[in-house]
C-alpha cells in the first residue's frame, strides 16, 4: 500500500508542476527565438522584405522560422523587425495546439469563435486583435492567424499561405 501512495504523490506533484510551470513556447506576441520549443526547427530564421501593395506604406522587414510539431504539423511563425511573432501559418495531418500557438490571444479567439456560425470544413474568426482562418478535413488541416496590432506597416497578412 505505501508504494501506491508514493507513486500517486509523485504523479500529483508532476501534474501540478506541469500545470503551473511557466510556458516558454513561441506563439503570437512572443519572441521568434522561442519558436524552437514548439517543435523541431525545419527552417531557421530567415529575413525578407515584404513590399506592400501601396507605395506609400513602403517595405516591411519580416523574419520567419518554420518548425514541425510533434503532431506532424508544419508551423511557420512570422516576426516583425523587433522579433515579435505577429502571424503564424500551419499545415499538417492534425490541427496544431492553437492554445499554445495563439498564446495570450487564445482567450480572444475562443470568445470571438462563440459568435461565429460553424461551417463545414472551414472557420474564419475575427476577434479583439486576433484573426484566425482555418480549413481542413481528416489528415489535411491548414490555417493562418495574426494579431493586427503587431503586423508591420506594409505587410498584408491576408496573403499568408500555409
Amino acid at each position: 500500500m505505501p508504494r501506491f501512495l508514493t507513486f500517486r504523490r509523485l504523479c500529483l506533484i508532476g501534474l501540478g508542476a506541469a500545470l503551473i510551470g511557466p510556458s516558454a513556447h513561441a506563439g503570437l506576441g512572443r519572441a521568434l527565438a522561442d519558436a524552437s520549443q514548439d517543435g523541431h526547427v525545419v527552417a531557421g530564421a530567415q529575413r525578407f522584405a515584404a513590399q506592400s501593395a501601396s507605395a506609400a506604406t513602403g517595405v516591411a522587414a519580416v523574419q520567419t522560422q518554420t518548425v514541425e510539431t510533434t503532431q506532424g504539423a508544419t508551423v511557420t511563425e512570422y516576426a516583425n523587425a523587433a522579433g515579435t511573432v505577429f502571424a503564424i501559418t500551419w499545415k499538417g495531418p492534425f490541427k496544431p495546439d492553437l492554445q499554445q500557438l495563439l498564446g495570450d490571444y487564445f482567450g480572444g479567439y475562443v470568445q470571438a469563435a462563440r459568435s461565429v456560425l460553424p461551417q463545414p470544413g472551414q472557420s474564419r474568426v475575427s476577434g479583439n486583435d486576433i484573426v484566425v482562418r482555418s480549413a481542413g478535413r481528416m489528415r489535411g488541416f491548414v490555417g493562418a492567424a495574426w494579431v493586427p496590432s503587431l503586423v508591420p506597416t506594409g505587410f498584408d497578412p491576408s496573403t499568408l499561405q500555409p
